[in-house]
């Protein structure tokens, strides 16, 4: 099993398996945790693609089309896990939210983590800059951008000490899944109908715009692949962005970071809805059938809990009646997070995911770091795309 999680899932996960084989001491499961979900998938692609690979892997929502166009990836067996077809699984879970994760009516992964991204607000920085906690939090991108010459601090040497708002970008996920929010919040799309990329449009434009308006120095930052937070942990960023899971990150990562975090709904570019994405895990279609039906039933015990995973993580299983649990009744902005990802509109779904990824990052970089014009790196990204996908 290969894993993406992060160090709370990757200790409860390690608790369940320990737990699990020593009910069912037939099965052996050697455990990979903390993998780069994109690197992870490469290397499952290249893997199973060979006929090789593990036989569970945690990928993200995007990455689980890419694997079943490719036939990398087998059906749930209901059998194994407490049912008798396939919709009695899906009817575990809040109506749409695993809709990205069924084909032909089969499930082919379960969510670990599934939501949206809701603002964070650093307390104490952002009233000792003398704003409201009540009235200030920015509430659309314009807005954000406005209060970054508030929140600014510089030493004596000119270095940045503290910013107000920064994109994150230590992986390259972090790219896109910003680019997305951003994109269906304007109501624009990435490809036509017939799957053609139209993202150097207006809405495209105005994606970008708000990139840049809303950026400081993205070179100045500790944050990493596996610790993307660490920048707004260490209140170097006053305001900052995730899901519920980040929550309980930041406050591993600086205790005194508890109790001095506001959650607010995400600031808006347009009318349009939030983004929703999700990490999966999913079976690999070359094990065998006895693998297949223990992967299964395993994965069955592991999300049988969503109330532990979520004391313990912050980790959203949208399974029904989650959202009414113990641990989510007392968890700080647990009504902002669920606003924030009602009605959020998944990642787009295509087989050319990491070429979409990519031509987006290089977009992005040329436009931040290079100062090139939003729209002229935007067509030179769909040149890139095409070239990448053979077209």
């Amino acid at each position: 099993m290969w894993s993406s999680t992060e160090a709370q899932g990757n200790a409860v996960e390690k608790a369940m398996i320990a737990e699990y084989t020593a009910a069912n001491p037939n099965v052996h499961i050697t455990y990979t945790g903390g993998l780069d979900s994109n690197d992870s998938n490469t290397k499952f692609l290249a893997a199973a693609s060979s006929g090789g690979g593990p036989t569970i892997v945690g990928t993200n929502m995007a990455q689980v089309r890419v694997l079943y166009d490719n036939k990398l990836i087998s059906p749930a067996v209901p059998t194994a896990m407490c049912g008798s077809k396939q919709q009695d699984l899906i009817d575990r879970y809040v109506s749409g939210t695993i809709n990205s994760y069924i084909f032909d009516g089969s499930v082919y992964g379960l969510p670990t983590q599934q939501n949206s991204w809701s603002f964070f607000v650093n307390n104490r920085k952002f009233t000792q800059a003398g704003l409201n906690l009540a009235t200030d939090i920015p509430k659309t991108w314009d807005q954000v951008a406005a209060l970054q010459g508030k929140l600014k601090k510089v030493d004596a040497n000119g270095r940045i000490t503290q910013k107000g708002f920064e994109f994150r970008t230590p992986a390259i996920q972090w790219y896109i899944n910003m680019t997305t929010d951003l994109m269906w919040q304007v109501q624009g799309e990435f490809f036509d109908a017939a799957g053609n990329p139209i993202w150097n449009s207006d809405k495209g434009v105005q994606v970008l715009k708000t990139w840049k308006a809303n950026i400081v120095d993205p070179k100045v930052t500790t944050n990493v692949g596996n610790s993307p937070y660490n920048d707004f942990a260490n209140e170097q960023d006053v305001m900052s962005y995730g899901g519920p899971n980040a929550v309980a990150f930041i406050e591993s990562l600086n205790a005194a970071m508890k109790g001095n975090i506001t959650v607010a709904p995400m600031p808006k570019a347009g009318p349009g809805p939030n983004f929703l994405y999700g990490y999966p895990a999913v079976v690999n279609t070359n094990a065998t059938d006895a693998q297949k039906a223990a992967a299964w039933n395993f994965l069955n015990y592991m999300y049988s809990d969503p109330n532990r995973w979520f004391k313990n993580t912050g980790l959203l299983q949208p399974l029904k009646g989650w959202y009414e649990l113990p641990a989510a009744k007392d968890f700080n902005g647990l009504p902002v997070f669920i606003s924030d990802m009602t009605n959020a509109r998944a990642l787009v779904a295509t087989t050319h995911y990491s070429q979409l990824q990519d031509a987006w990052k290089n977009a992005i970089d040329r436009v931040i770091l290079q100062n090139q014009d939003p729209k002229a790196s935007l067509d030179q990204s769909i040149k890139e795309y095409n070239t990448a996908i053979g077209k």
